[in-house]
């Protein structure tokens, strides 16, 4: 696609738009239903957009989509259903045969409306679509795709944000934008989102890979059943669009790609297994997921505020036959919504998930990191947001990062990431400073030790825990408190230790046990390297 400079004369974009639709009105009045119509419209368009460069700097690809009457009044006939209903089911939208044009070459499709909520069926006629290519031909190199209004998917941001996505060695699927016809009515800018079938190329190189996800239709049935999705979600029963997709059936992938091949069907009922295991708690988030793609895919919801990225409309996994996990796959985002942030249930309460999503919530957190990611898609957004039918501003979106960054790194720096308590002074007299330690935040802390009075540091030391044992993990060197309950009624989980007298002596002999000794915890978030102190605070005499 050739991408110039944005033009700066706004009439004549005016100008060119009330003429563009003089021509598909006299278009559509004057040659519907005769041979050729559709092509014409096309025609006519594009040489507009050649001969008046003030209505766009540069034209997109043009989509030409031509239905038959009775198919098209089907499509109207489902719309109609789904407004009642709230949603347009799978199994009540038909696919219809179509046309595609598209670069001088016309492919057998066929097309549906876009299942799901019927939030995007509204009166201005720009409905998303779902197609479906047939005869083995190839749309844009994918063999399915949606037509996407990019409002709904807040425009270049969309794309920017998959580009990112890219950049940490994670696959999505292809996104580019175009101007879609449909019967001869010029519906304007759209975005042309490959889908993914049921098989990937995982590398690059031609390695197979199925892909697994959620089933959305009981999803589907409890927003028309309770008549809108805001009543579906607050419902206190059920456990409808949570974050964490295992209340959701497998989805059945019994494609024929797959049953045909028996290595293709090996790998779909390992994916299925895997996925199984997560639900029935037999196996950890970890053990199913790659985990540091799996914090990375986190870390960059949360960086770009991707509220609907953990959608089970829009998230599948690819099963990795060497490494025998799955890998996330996004297909849709919503991105650059401001008071999102990604849940703790979304990583399972899995230490390696955990912390591999802090390390990467970190890094990308890091203004170098924007900085160089601006640079790199930057010239490409602003060509792309000048092509939208509505205005984007590339500043506003940087703008945007920049804060949800320095949401990312307070986040990573909690103000009160524990509680900790001293025993009773009493106990000095048995050669014991005591202190008692609790998490406060969702995210695993190594408790690297505690600073005795500003003069000693003390290491970690897992012989020092006299209670609480199985809310710490040790793993090697490491001493990792676990994150606090995610049931409230479960309260503050401590872990009491003992710290022997003499071995801080032994440190620092001019320490004197007969005042008051200040005590701070030196902890950090598992994954990151920044340590913070927590103030221990005074025991109580026994019997006060």
């Amino acid at each position: 696609m050739r991408i110039v400079k944005k033009s700066d004369d706004r009439r004549a974009q005016w100008r060119a738009f009330w003429l563009l639709l003089a021509v598909a009105a006299f278009a559509a009045g004057i040659l519907l239903g005769q041979a050729g119509a559709i092509g014409a419209v096309r025609e006519s368009y594009q040489n507009l957009l050649s001969r008046w460069p003030g209505l766009r700097s540069t034209s997109l690809p043009v989509v030409t989509v031509d239905l038959a009457f009775a198919d098209y009044n089907n499509l109207l006939g489902q719309r109609e259903t789904a407004l009642q209903e709230g949603v347009l089911f799978p199994r009540d939208s038909a696919l219809v045969p179509a046309d595609i044009q598209l670069e001088n070459g016309t492919i057998p499709v066929q097309v549906r409306l876009l299942p799901g909520i019927a939030k995007h069926l509204g009166t201005d006629e720009k409905w998303n679509y779902e197609v479906l290519v047939r005869n083995d031909a190839l749309l844009a190199g994918a063999t399915q795709a949606n037509l996407i209004d990019p409002a709904d998917n807040n425009g270049p941001n969309e794309w920017a944000f998959l580009e990112a996505v890219r950049r940490e060695d994670l696959q999505t699927g292809d996104y580019q934008f175009v101007d879609l016809i449909l019967n001869g009515d010029v519906k304007g800018t759209y975005a042309l989102q490959e889908t993914l079938g049921p098989v990937i190329d995982r590398d690059g190189q031609g390695t197979p890979s199925v892909l697994v996800g959620y089933d959305v239709e009981p999803l589907l049935d409890s927003v028309s059943y309770f008549g809108d999705v805001g009543s579906a979600i607050a419902d206190p029963v059920t456990n409808i669009a949570t974050n964490d997709l295992r209340f959701l059936p497998i989805a059945d992938i019994r494609d024929p790609l797959i049953t045909d091949d028996p290595v293709l069907a090996q790998q779909a009922q390992r994916a299925s297994s895997l996925l199984r295991g997560l639900q029935s708690g037999e196996l950890s988030a970890s053990q199913v997921f790659d985990a540091q793609k799996y914090g990375r895919f986190l870390a960059l919801a949360d960086l770009w505020g991707a509220a609907g990225i953990l959608s089970p409309f829009n998230l599948r996994y690819a099963y990795n036959s060497e490494t025998d996990k799955l890998e996330p796959v996004p297909i849709n985002a919503a991105v650059v919504q401001p008071d999102y942030r990604v849940p703790p249930e979304a990583m399972y309460g899995d230490a390696a998930i955990q912390e591999a999503y802090a390390s990467a919530a970190a890094r990308l957190s890091d203004p170098v990191y924007l900085t160089e990611l601006r640079a790199a898609i930057e010239t490409d957004y602003r060509n792309l947001a000048a092509l939208q039918d509505v205005g984007y501003d590339d500043e506003e979106l940087w703008q945007a990062l920049a804060e949800r960054q320095a949401q990312l790194r307070r986040s990573l720096q909690p103000a009160q990431p524990m509680i900790a308590q001293l025993g009773s002074p009493a106990l000095a007299q048995d050669a014991i400073i005591q202190i008692n330690v609790a998490s406060t935040i969702n995210l695993p802390q190594e408790i690297l030790g505690f600073d005795i009075d500003g003069a000693t540091f003390m290491e970690s030391n897992p012989a020092w825990i006299a209670d609480g044992e199985s809310y710490v993990d040790i793993d090697g060197e490491r001493m990792i408190l676990k994150p606090v309950a995610g049931d409230s009624a479960g309260g503050l989980r401590f872990v009491t230790f003992n710290i022997p007298v003499t071995e801080i002596l032994a440190r620092d002999r001019e320490l004197d046990f007969l005042n008051e000794i200040q005590v701070q915890v030196a902890s950090r978030v598992l994954g990151i390297e920044e340590a913070q102190m927590t103030p221990a605070s005074p025991g109580l005499l026994e019997n006060q």
